[in-house]
């Protein structure tokens, strides 16, 4: 693989840092908890093409690959941008597979949809539990809850996973009504996907999705870095900086090996989409590095900043929310294990030597 960036890809990530830099980050306005969804950072992303990235000219996108949306998505982990880019992205790629007439508003902004793939209660699955979609006239209805579902108060539209009789099936609920995250029992839609076909694009969309998600990890990584070896030269404690001290500064090296290994995980994950390889054994491997190096960095950040990485109104706490939630969605560390353990069997055992 060649992990060379080229100038066409430089010139994406540098229109996307500018455009991040005019909406910058900031403590929630509503205190602790997730912030609201920003609809004029939507519409500028929306107007940088960030929505139809991936997607044909033919539907209004650009014809870039999964490495374009990792680039896109680190410029926004960097500036600390909290926002639904993993989700929609998600929820386009469905409607792509299934050849959908809505693709075009949500890659023009016009409409947000959204994925409602957990449920309460339950460890996440790519298949649906306890929710079932019955046919009822041209339209199917819903039982059960499904959530939480971030920004999902703001969706226009939901892609909703259900259990029918054909298996898994992929349901659009239009003005859907979502309240602190939940879609409650008895939401009324029509079939996108149903049986194999549904479950093949959803493997499909969550490694793309997973790719925006490293790359917004990682670029929270190198920020939270960056903030870090900053202080550590600036700080001074005893009349010296505080990179002075050893101690300190072998735990900053850690960092930065840790940093590398995510670098190194994700673009190979990036790679690997853009390539065809959808496998969720790749996905789950990239996202257990992922996840233990952003818990890494993320604490330590805060721990070498000592009082000032607590406070609400420096950056460092933001990134590590942000790394966190980052962390647990889709999948937590313990469901990519999990997920990567039940493969062992179908490989060759291995004898140690000695």
């Amino acid at each position: 693989m060649d992990f060379t960036i080229d100038s066409e890809q430089r010139a994406l990530a540098q229109a996307v840092r500018e455009m991040a830099a005019r909406h910058p980050s900031g403590p929630s306005r509503t205190g602790a908890g997730p912030k609201p969804h920003n609809a004029d950072l939507w519409a500028a992303m929306a107007d940088t093409g960030l929505l139809g990235l991936p997607f044909g000219e033919e539907v209004g996108g650009f014809g870039a690959t999964a490495v374009e949306v990792f680039l896109a998505a680190g410029e926004l982990g960097q500036a600390g941008l909290s926002t639904a880019y993993p989700d929609a992205l998600l929820a386009a790629q469905l409607l792509a597979d299934a050849g959908d007439d809505l693709l075009s508003s949500v890659i023009g902004g016009e409409a947000l949809a959204l994925p409602a793939l957990a449920e309460p209660l339950r460890a996440f699955a790519p298949v649906p539990g306890g929710v079932q979609a019955t046919q009822s006239g041209e339209g199917w209805v819903l039982e059960g809850a499904k959530g939480p579902i971030p920004f999902g108060e703001s969706a226009t539209h939901l892609i909703v996973s259900a259990r029918a009789e054909e298996g898994t099936v992929l349901v659009v609920v239009d003005a859907p009504q979502v309240t602190d995250g939940v879609l409650g029992s008895g939401q009324r839609g029509r079939l996108l996907l149903s049986g194999a076909a549904a479950a093949e694009s959803l493997n499909r969309a969550l490694a793309l999705a997973s790719v925006a998600l490293a790359g917004q990890a990682l670029g929270a990584m190198e920020s939270a870095m960056r903030l870090t070896t900053d202080y550590l030269k600036t700080r001074k404690q005893f009349g010296v900086p505080l990179a002075a001290f050893q101690a300190l500064t072998h735990r900053a090296a850690d960092m930065y090996v840790s940093l590398e290994l995510a670098r190194s995980s994700a673009m190979f994950l990036a790679m690997s989409v853009a390539e065809g390889d959808t496998d969720p054994a790749t996905v789950s491997r990239a996202r257990v590095v992922l996840s233990r190096t952003g818990r890494h960095i993320g604490q330590e950040a805060i721990q070498l900043h000592g009082g000032i990485g607590m406070t609400a109104e420096y950056a460092v706490g933001h990134l590590t929310a942000l790394l966190t939630a980052v962390e647990h969605t889709y999948g937590d560390v313990t469901h990519h294990v999990s997920s990567l353990a039940a493969q062992i069997e179908g490989h060759d055992t291995v004898r140690l030597l000695g």
